[in-house]
Formats: C-alpha cells, structure tokens, sequence
C-alpha cells in the first residue's frame, strides 16, 4: 500500500524525506483516487506540495550552473578497442555542447572484464559528473552472476547513446590457414575452434557463444584480454583460431591487412566476397547487435541528464564525428535517456532468451 506524502514527511532524516516526498508527490498527482485526497489534512497536504516545490527547486538551481568542474567518463576497457576509440573520438565534441566549459575526461578501467568500471559508476556520486558508456546485453551477464551486489542496470540513469547498434564479424589473422567459412565448419568438425575473448561478461563474447550455438560450430574460448583489440591481436598471432568483434573494430584491422574476415552475421552484408546472415541460411544472426548507451548513477537528477543528453545529440550530428562515423562503418543515431532506457529493456529481454547458454559456458 502507498503511504501518503504527508506521512514521508514524518520521517526524521529531512533531505531524503524531501527527495522521497517529491517523487511521491509527482507519482499521487498524476493517479491518486480523489477519495484519498479528500482525507488528507490540509497541512499534510501543503507540506507534500511544498516539498516537492523546494526539491524542484534544489534541482533546477543545480542544473542552472552545470558543469562547474570536469566530467569524468568511464570506459569499461582497455584503451584502443571499440568503446574506447567512441568516448575518445565523440568525448571532446560533446564537451564543446555543454552549456558551460569544462573538459570531459575519459577513464578507463579494465579489470574485472568492465564489471569493475560499472561498479564503480553504480556507487558514484549522482552529481553528473561521473557518466559512463556500457557495453550492452554483455553487462546482463556479470549482474546475473553477480546478482544486486555488482549493480542493478534498471536503476542507472540513462542518458543516451552512442550510435546504433553494430553487427559482428568473424574473422581470422591474415596468416591463418583459415580461407573461408567452409574451412571454419571443416575445423570444427576436427575440434572445438578457439576464440579469443574479453571475458564472461562482454557482449562480444555473448555474440561468440550465441553464434557458434546456432551456426553448429564447437568452441573453446580463451578468455582474459582487456579489450576487443587486445583479443583480435590474439587471433593475428596465432594465439587463436578466430575473434567475433564489432563491425568498426574489425574493420579497422582489416584495412590494414592484418585480419580476414569470413563471415558477417548482419543480414545484408557490405563486405564482398563473404557469407551474410541470409546466406549462412542464419537470418536470426542479425539480431546479434552490441550496443553502447551512455549512463550515469542512480538518482542522478533528471535535468542534468538533459543536458548531457543534448550535448551527446548533438557531438553526433556534429559534421567531424559523422565524417568519423562513416569512415568506421559506423551510423551515429543519437536517443532520448527515455529511449535508451527502453533500448535497455530490449537488450535484457534478448539476454534472457539466451541466458541458459550465457551463464553455463
């Protein structure tokens, strides 16, 4: 049963008794049975408005002078891989969209397989000053493992996100003997092929085992590297068989000739020369995406997360980063934080078709 804003307000600690007052206010206005209402005493019923007025208030004033200091963003891996190469590239664009200056400061944080870096951005304080970029649905994977003790996604405060979802390569180093996707099934056929891979928890690794499940492939996965750049370097070493990364990624190894692709899971295929989704006779490949919504703590006001959000929209449309994107076969299609909560949702929702595989590898 809800309880009244009047009976909040008895509560002894005042600051979250107003945080809580207003939001309930916020809540009971919108739905509440007039019934109700009619039995609040006046008093209660001005102390709840003029908490949540005086919270407002608090709020708005905060927003009024943001940034006054630097912005640190959080990047749950090692510096050269994909998302990393993102903040790196969009960050200083975003800065310059902000309504006051101040310098935005990637942060990256490897250990734990980008469990760690979530982590902290979860007990971060909600000031707007610490965001982060999440690697989504393989941030599902360690909050499985981990339960409510790592962070609860649902309760972030979200803020955007940066482009739209890519599709994956398989790939091999450009000395393998691996030629094509047939040689791929022959191997398999012989043993199980080993994939190098961040850890447990990334959404590379979620599109390696998902993968190999529907296409009938074994596999053993070497995990441990600190980034999609550190494991596809494993596979032109020889040090695996073969890495699934994101399209960008990949594509910047492949320019340089240090990687072969084999195969694209995304149902039509750029790339000539190499079996699409469709053509593997796989079209639920496609639905194999890696997202990166951007973040920010728990109870992080919701005016200062528009704000960050504006100036992320419009870093994306910005001429260079478009010009960037494009370059690294990558769409820049900025959200609201309401639609990326819901993107979010989505993501969780594939999760969990998949999580009998995921968490039992």
């Amino acid at each position: 049963m809800k309880k009244s804003p009047e009976a909040i307000l008895d509560r002894t600690d005042a600051a979250p008794a107003l945080a809580s007052a207003s939001a309930y206010w916020r809540g009971w206005v919108r739905g509440v049975d007039p019934a109700v209402v009619h039995h609040w005493s006046r008093r209660g019923l001005f102390a709840a408005l003029g908490a949540a007025v005086i919270f407002d208030s608090h709020q708005a004033r905060a927003a009024e002078k943001f940034p006054a200091r630097n912005i640190q963003f959080i990047i749950p891996y090692a510096a050269g891989g994909g998302f990393d190469a993102y903040v790196r590239y969009i960050a200083p664009v975003m800065e310059q969209n902000l309504p006051a200056r101040a310098s935005i400061v990637p942060v990256n944080i490897t250990a734990g397989s980008g469990s760690r870096a979530i982590s902290q951005l979860y007990r971060s304080k909600p000031d707007g000053y610490t965001i982060g970029i999440f690697d989504v649905p393989g941030m599902f994977i360690e909050q499985a493992l981990q339960g409510s003790n790592a962070y609860d996604l649902a309760k972030f405060a979200w803020i955007g996100t940066m482009g739209e979802g890519e599709r994956y390569l398989l790939a091999v180093g450009a000395n393998s003997p691996l030629k094509n996707f047939a040689d791929v099934r022959a191997l398999s056929a012989k043993r199980p092929i080993k994939f190098a891979v961040t850890g447990l928890e990334g959404t590379a690794t979620a599109a390696a085992i998902i993968s190999t499940e529907v296409l009938g492939l074994r596999r053993q996965l070497i995990t441990g590297y600190r980034g999609s750049s550190d494991y596809i370097v494993a596979a032109i070493r020889g040090d695996a068989d073969a890495a699934i990364s994101a399209t960008s990624t990949m594509m910047k190894f492949a320019r340089a000739g240090q990687i072969r692709i084999l195969a694209s899971f995304a149902a039509h295929s750029a790339i000539p020369g190499i079996p699409d989704a469709t053509a593997l006779g796989k079209p639920e490949l496609d639905q194999l995406t890696v997202e990166r919504p951007v973040g920010a703590p728990p109870g992080t006001p919701a005016g200062l997360c528009v704000i960050l959000s504006s100036a992320l929209a419009k870093a994306l449309a910005d001429r260079k980063v478009v010009t960037w994107a494009a370059e690294n076969d990558v769409i820049m299609t900025s959200r609201t934080p309401q639609q990326t909560a819901a993107l979010v949702a989505q993501q969780e929702s594939f999760f969990e078709r998949w999580k009998p595989w995921l968490l039992h590898v």
